[in-house]
């Protein structure tokens, strides 16, 4: 998104970050999604002290939309003091737990979790962008011979939340359309326009800015916003604002440059829509707002970092 963005081609509904509301919560495991599926068979949430909780937030409780699981789970956590809930299928049968969930129960058991005996550590993890490079029904950017498909791209079929398996609508269905559309076009980049890169910088403490950038985005512009957290976000992104104007060598610092310029953009589009919908939540815009039904759209040409009165998007518009 950022090479991309970087390149002029338009970025799209970058505000509506889907999060997964329950991953393995374990200091010595990767992120792994436990499936709703096990929720849909009757497992349950627990808050630090054991209690259930979701009745408290929605009528359906554990079967709730994923948005409003995950940002009950969040809520719990912040009036526990802890850093996840469980996820308890203690009450089913060993035996179906094991034939239903294998895999999952094979990963937990490498951290010594036995998933139909032990409680489970859970909190919710980023998990799928809607937005992304604005493309038409074949892939085609604002930008000639650019095409996108996949996560990447942003075609409007997710809305503003994406529906379980929606994704393989990208992979399958964008991904043959756009193969087809680049290939009939074959548009020979013209080299002649090409230049040598600047001189290559280096980024200090790269692995500290990094965990600093992802620790921020999580805690002032995850599954709950308001103006204040996307402020405080959108005022340390800036400090690092020279990290995107300069040229790097290593992948490392690469990752990092585009990751600054990823977050600053969701933050400015979170900013700019005043209203809650989807995966976008704002705790002080809790209702649609007037123009819920508009796309927002970001080229390099209209995206400043800076304060909010200097956002110009590209495009307001209906779907």
């Amino acid at each position: 998104m950022a090479i991309a963005f970087r390149a002029g081609a338009e970025l799209e509904d970058m505000e509506f970050v889907q999060f997964h509301p329950t991953s393995l919560y374990s200091p010595a495991a990767p992120q792994f999604l436990l499936s709703e599926a096990m929720r849909g068979e009757g497992a349950v949430l627990l808050n630090i002290n054991r209690e259930r909780f979701m009745d408290g937030y929605h009528t359906q409780a554990e079967l709730a939309p994923r948005d409003i699981v995950s940002r009950a789970i969040i809520s719990e956590m912040v009036k526990t003091g802890s850093n996840h809930v469980y996820l308890d299928l203690r009450h089913l049968e060993k035996s179906f737990v094991k034939k239903r969930f294998p895999k999952i129960y094979a990963t937990c058991l490498q951290y010594d979790i036995d998933i139909s005996e032990d409680l489970i550590p859970a909190c919710p993890a980023a998990h799928y962008i809607m937005g992304g490079v604005k493309t038409n029904l074949n892939g085609e950017t604002n930008l000639r011979g650019l095409y996108a498909a996949g996560e990447v791209a942003c075609t409007g079929v997710h809305g503003a939340n994406r529906l379980a398996s929606n994704s393989l609508l990208e992979g399958l269905v964008f991904g043959a359309r756009t193969g087809k559309a680049a290939l009939a076009s074959a548009v020979v980049p013209n080299t002649d326009t090409l230049c040598s890169p600047e001189p290559y910088s280096s980024v200090a403490g790269c692995i500290e800015v990094r965990r600093t950038l992802r620790k921020l985005m999580w805690e002032r512009a995850g599954i709950i916003r308001c103006a204040e957290s996307l402020g405080e976000a959108m005022e340390r992104i800036l400090t690092w604002k020279e990290i995107t104007e300069l040229q790097y060598a290593t992948r490392q610092e690469l990752e990092l440059k585009n990751m600054i310029t990823v977050g600053g953009i969701i933050v400015h589009a979170a900013i700019s829509r005043k209203g809650s919908v989807g995966a976008h939540y704002r705790s002080d815009f809790r209702d649609r707002g007037e123009a819920w039904q508009q796309h927002i759209a970001w080229d390099r040409e209209n995206l400043r970092f800076g304060p909010e009165q200097d956002v110009k998007p590209v495009s307001g518009k209906g779907p």
